[in-house]
This record gives structure tokens, C-alpha cells and sequence, in this order.
């Protein structure tokens, strides 16, 4: 309540000065501040800057996964490989007759015949994250458009309309779009182009889109308890990104090892079969679309024996008895040309399993095809790694042992952390003199700010776009993100205020070069300085997503290895900066980081 009285007594002033300037304002009740001067001021205080570091962060559970390699110049090479259980529908059907059901138990009934299902084709299709988006609805989407703002744009550049192309039926992204050597602004004739083919834009893949690299499937032999067998099962298991399944040696049979290069467009399969009673060949004819994806072949034995062959068994039954038979996929990378690292929509992989089966029609047997899906949205884990970086970041996690300032802050992804204590070097010292000092001023907080530089030893490649601070004990954003928050639900133009209100995102300098993170933290300062609150320790950490607040379990590395809460979609970004720190000195002693507050004051 005393925030909100705090704010409104601001503005109230605020209106009173402004409106001091009309000759014909008359206030009511102005004697209230009659004799009262209002200034406004702005002071600098100081910021103690650490460097903290992980050894592990608990990876079960995102809401994405990660895969692929890549090499940062200072933060070293970053690796994520993918482990998951699998789910099915309970007593999956077969063709016609369930195999325990009809095929064995109805050996009389003639039209139940022995269906003899054999696999024809395994995939694990893994879609990438895509959006549509198509600000000026011209049909073309913001990331192939001219002019994302303009529908009479001509991205093409044909003669022809985006809106014109798109509203005729032809391909507003192609010049010819039939392919018959007549262009469209000349062809009277387009009709074999296919106008429901979509064009998608692709999001969260780093590094070379079109590197090539090894895609290795392997089978799972380890159960992943979704319970805590240590807390006898009362509680959920905990898994760590370092908890390599792999590498501890529970992989079964190998399900796929094939060089694989990202394919982006949309996935389109046609009719097996013609229709001889219709004129079209349904066999050129798009039966299935599906948005861009990794989509590889699997074992087909494996699955005949495992999944197809065991029809009406027990291990069919729900899918808590299918993981006990079969626990699961391991998904590696390796061999890369070069670097690529894909965060991917798992909830969405399936495993489609296509066969064929005998049919009894019309007194004779024929076979018919299907095809079954197995999704891959069980437990799923995260297994991260990082090695070979730079020797001076070992030197800095040596100095946050100590717990002294530092000269330069690393961060990176899920690992490499900042924190920042306001006004004390001390953890949570909310009775610092200076504090003390500040709480006594008759001072109206209009806006307080952080400025973190980017240091210039920073490689300008794989800089994060936004870096995000928090409660470091409790993993909670702070009252700034809170605060904003609320003032845009279901409203996603007043989102984006609220994003670029609460700051954090990278700036950049005339040249075009890395400047600075900027961050507005105006009412968790007031709640400070006001409210008695606690002045908590900072946490600094890259980020995949501003609205993503939950907090996940990370093993902090220090001498007990304590277990801290830590921001979800900082591990889900592989990216890293060094930032100057508060004991900088030398050339970069004018871009020490420090808290700005601007204020009013009677």
C-alpha cells in the first residue's frame, strides 16, 4: 500500500508542476504545498559484482530439448545430448483385430482372419520450433517479405503482389511458380502449383543451419523412476544435466546412425496408392504435411519385435508397462562439420511406425497398409556438457570461492553466473549505513538502473540477446518483472512494454558493436529504500525467454556443493558474454558497473 501511495503522491506532483505553467490553473487545495520546492536529482551508488559457476542443473522437464555442438571462443564447447521414455495408447490395435481380442480368440468367425502385421517403415521425426507470422497478412510470412509492414509489397520482385500472388493462387516467393518456364506476370496457366504448400520460419537453431553431423539413436536400458526411490518414492526423482546414461553404459540395440543435413521446409507426403476410379493420380497428390523437422529411419526389426509383435501382450497394456519393456531412446550427435546446436520441440516428436497387413475383402485376402504413432513426450532429460574453456573463467570461479569482487563477469548458458549486491559488499545487508542514509532522504524514486557493459574481449559471435536478474536465493524474478507483469495480461502489445520496460537486452554502440545490458529494477529499489525489504543478492543469468520465470535446481560449485534454485530458461540457452565488473580498473574503469537513481525531492 505504501508503494502505491508512494507512486501516487509522485504523480500527483508531477500533474501540479506541469500544470504550474498555465497561467488560467487554479488548484484545489494547493495550499498543501504552499512553500514547497520540488527538485529532481540523480546519484550513482555502488555495486559489488561476483562470479559464481555450476557444476550441474537439473535438465528433466523442460519444455524443449536440446541437441547438437558448438564451440564458443572463450566459454568453450557446449554438448547436448537427449535421453527420453516413451508413451503409447493402452492396448494399441493392430489393423482390423486385435491380435489377443479377435485374431486368437474368434478362430470361427471367417471374417477374422490371422492379420499377419509386418513393419514396413520406422521414423523419428523431431518437429524444430516454427512460426508463421505474417504482420501485414500478404500471405508471405515477416521472415521472407520485402516489407513485412506493406501487403503490396513484391517480395519476388515478378510484377506481381505478395496480396495479388497470394489472392490468385500462385506463389508469391517464386517468379515462375508452376516451374514451366513461363513467368507469372505472363503465364494464364498455374493451376499444377500447389497453393496449400506453407512456408515456415524456423526458430532456436545456433551455429551453421546447414552443417552436416551423425544422428545416433540408441535403445535405453535404464527405467527412469518418475519417483524418488531414495525417499521412498514420496517425493519426484531430481535429474541432473551431468547424469550421462550413455556414457554409464545402459544403451541396448542401435536404432540409427545416419548423416543427417537439416532440411527447413515443410514435410509433404503423397499417396502411396492411386485410385484407379478417379482421373488423378493420388500418388503426386500431397496426403500428410507436416512442419519442418528432423525426421530419420529407425531399426525396422527392433520395432517389429518390440512394439508391432507384441499385440494384445501385458507389456501393451498402458504405457507404464511398455516403459518397463522398453525404457526408452538415447539421441546423440556427433561428427559435425560444423557448429550447430538446436533447441527442439520433443513434446511434439513422435516415433511413426508404418506396416502393412492381410485383409480378408470380398473373400480374398489382401494387404492394406497403417501406421501407428509412439510418442516421444515421456520423461524426458537433458544431458548437458561443457569443456575446454577459456583457463581465466577457472581463475574467476576461484575468486567467488573467496567471495571478492570481480573485475569481469562471465556468463553462459547454465553454467557461468553473475550476482550483484546493491550498496553493501555484504550478502543481504539491508542495515548498511548507506542504506540507512537513503531511507531517511525525503526522496521520491522515479527510476533506478543498472548498466552493464560488455567487456571488448568478448567475441562478437553467440552474444545473447537479453540477460535476465533474480532473487538469487529463492530463484524468484524480482518485483520489477512482477509488477509489469500484471499490467499485461492478455495483452500482448502491452507484453512487449512490459519486456522493454524491465530491460536486459543487449544494446549496441554507433558502429554497430556490443555496447551494453540496461536494467530498470525501479521497484524492487523502492521496496528497499521504503518497504524495509530485503536487499537480496542478484542472480545474473543469460536467458531463452523474459516470461519463463520458474526456477529449476542447479549444484552450485563450491566447497559443499550446495543445491540453489536457478532460472529454468537459462539452461535452455547456449550462448554467453563477459560483462565488466565493479573492481575493473584501467580502460575500463569509466564503465564499472553502478546503480543510477533518479529522484524528486521537497
Amino acid at each position: 500500500m505504501c508503494n502505491k501511495l508512494g507512486k501516487f503522491f509522485f504523480l500527483v506532483c508531477t500533474l501540479m508542476l506541469i500544470g504550474s505553467c498555465n497561467k488560467e490553473f487554479h488548484t484545489v487545495g494547493g495550499s498543501l504545498f504552499d512553500g514547497q520546492e520540488f527538485v529532481s536529482g540523480k546519484s550513482q551508488f555502488p555495486v559489488y559484482t561476483y562470479q559464481k559457476q555450476n557444476v550441474a542443473v537439473q535438465s528433466d522437464g523442460l519444455p524443449l530439448a536440446q541437441l547438437g555442438k558448438i564451440e564458443h571462443p572463450v566459454f568453450g564447447i557446449s554438448e547436448a545430448n537427449i535421453i527420453s521414455a516413451l508413451t503409447i495408447l493402452s492396448n494399441p490395435r493392430f489393423g482390423r483385430f486385435s491380435q489377443g481380442l479377435e485374431e486368437q480368440e474368434n478362430p470361427s468367425d471367417a471374417n477374422v482372419i490371422q492379420e499377419n502385421e509386418q513393419v514396413t517403415d520406422v521414423y523419428l521425426e523431431i518437429p524444430f520450433f516454427v512460426n508463421q507470422r505474417d504482420s501485414d497478412n500478404d500471405g508471405v510470412i515477416d521472415d521472407r517479405d520485402a516489407d513485412p509492414q506493406n501487403p503490396e509489397s513484391d517480395s519476388d520482385a515478378d510484377g506481381l503482389t505478395d496480396i495479388q500472388e497470394t489472392n490468385a493462387g500462385t506463389n508469391p516467393l517464386s517468379q515462375d511458380s508452376d516451374q514451366d518456364g513461363i513467368l507469372d506476370l505472363e503465364d494464364q496457366d498455374n493451376s499444377s502449383y500447389d497453393a496449400e504448400n506453407n512456408v515456415y520460419e524456423v526458430d532456436s537453431i545456433y551455429g551453421n543451419r546447414f552443417a552436416t553431423f551423425n544422428l545416433k539413436v540408441y535403445e535405453l536400458t535404464y527405467y527412469l523412476n518418475e519417483l524418488d526411490p531414495a525417499n521412498n518414492f514420496e517425493s519426484r526423482e531430481v535429474y541432473y544435466s551431468n547424469q550421462d546414461l550413455y556414457d554409464q553404459g545402459f544403451v541396448g540395440e542401435v536404432l540409427a546412425n545416419h548423416p543427417v543435413t537439416l532440411d527447413f521446409e515443410e514435410v509433404r507426403i503423397n499417396h502411396t496408392e492411386d485410385n484407379p476410379e478417379t482421373e488423378v493420380d493420388e500418388t503426386t497428390q500431397v496426403k500428410t504435411r507436416l512442419t519442418p523437422r528432423i525426421r530419420v529411419p529407425l531399426d525396422k526389426d527392433f520395432f517389429q519385435k518390440n512394439f508391432i509383435d507384441l499385440e494384445g501382450s501385458p507389456e501393451l497394456e498402458s504405457t507404464a508397462s511398455f516403459q518397463e519393456h522398453f525404457k526408452g531412446l538415447i539421441i546423440r550427435t556427433d561428427n559435425f562439420s560444423d557448429d550447430l546446436y538446436m533447441l527442439l520441440d520433443m513434446n511434439s516428436a513422435i516415433i511413426r511406425v508404418k506396416y502393412h497387413y492381410d485383409s480378408l475383402t470380398g473373400g480374398s485376402v489382401t494387404k492394406e497398409k497403417a501406421e501407428v504413432e509412439i510418442k516421444v513426450n515421456g520423461l524426458r532429460l537433458n544431458i548437458l556438457k561443457n569443456s575446454a574453456f577459456d583457463q581465466a573463467i577457472s581463475d574467476r570461479v576461484t575468486l567467488s570461492n573467496q567471495d571478492l569482487p570481480v573485475d569481469k563477469i562471465y556468463v553462459h548458458g547454465g553454467y557461468f553466473q553473475g550476482s550483484i549486491r546493491l550498496f553493501s559488499p555484504e550478502r543481504n545487508d539491508q542495515d548498511h549505513p548507506l542504506i540507512e542514509q537513503l531511507r531517511n532522504n525525503s526522496w521520491l524514486i522515479n527510476e533506478a538502473t543498472i548498466v552493464l557493459y560488455v567487456d571488448s574481449s568478448t567475441p562478437k559471435e553467440l552474444l545473447p540477446e537479453r540477460l535476465y536478474l533474480y532473487n538469487l536465493d529463492s530463484g524468484e524474478p524480482l518485483s520489477d518483472y512482477g509488477v509489469l507483469q500484471q499490467t499485461s495480461v492478455q495483452s500482448s502489445s502491452r507484453l512487449e512494454v512490459a519486456r522493454d520496460r524491465i530491460g536486459g537486452v543487449l544494446e549496441l554502440d554507433d558502429g554497430n558493436n556490443p555496447l551494453l545490458y540496461r536494467f530498470r529494477i525501479t521497484d524492487h529499489v523502492f521496496n528497499l529504500l521504503r518497504e524495509g525489504a530485503e536487499n537480496v543478492e542478484i542472480g545474473l543469468v543469460v536467458t531463452s525467454n523474459v516470461n519463463d520465470i520458474r526456477s529449476r535446481q542447479a549444484i552450485r560449485k563450491s566447497l559443499d556443493q550446495m543445491v540453489v534454485e536457478y532460472p529454468q530458461a537459462a539452461i535452455l540457452n547456449p550462448l554467453g558474454v563477459i560483462l565488466i565488473g565493479s573492481n575493473a580498473s584501467g580502460s575500463s574503469e569509466d564503465k564499472v558497473v553502478e546503480l543510477e537513481i533518479t529522484y524528486t525531492q521537497t
